[in-house]
């Protein structure tokens, strides 16, 4: 079977764009896989944003902020649709491959209660995410004939 391939795309690929990753990889939505980066990375993800995605029974061993560009050079995986999670839209977006949509969660860093905006902007991650799936936009990928 193809598998398909979605980026999700923060500014900073610390909180949002990383708590989509990791969602939509937990969800193990038949032939598709995740990705997140982000056009001004962080060093690392966001203390909160792990500890929400923990405490809602989330894997985070494997979390990391990483550079949109390793996903525009050649020999990085296909990607399938684009989804970005600013307000903000990096100034090269015509670049990014594939179909995009725009979810547009607050960043939550930036909120005055920190705790309650990231599991707000999670609980927003899932739900789209499930519209994802219910819309029919992450149709399963037919196995290729030999």
């Amino acid at each position: 079977m193809e598998i398909r391939s979605v980026l999700f795309v923060g500014r900073r690929n610390a909180a949002r764009s990383v708590m989509a990753e990791t969602c939509f990889n937990a969800a193990e939505i038949p032939g598709w896989r995740a990705f997140s980066a982000g056009w001004q990375t962080e060093h690392s993800v966001d203390r909160t944003a792990v500890k929400t995605l923990a405490a809602n029974g989330f894997p985070t061993d494997t979390l990391s902020s990483k550079p949109v560009a390793i996903f525009l050079q050649a020999g990085a995986p296909e990607i399938d649709l684009c989804v970005f999670m600013d307000e903000d839209l990096p100034p090269d977006v015509g670049n990014y491959p594939a179909a995009r949509q725009y979810w547009k969660i607050p960043d939550p860093s930036r909120a005055k209660d920190v705790k309650a905006a990231h599991q707000k902007a999670l609980e927003s991650i899932m739900e789209k995410i499930s519209m994802l799936v219910i819309s029919g936009t992450l149709t399963v990928p037919l196995a290729k004939a030999s």
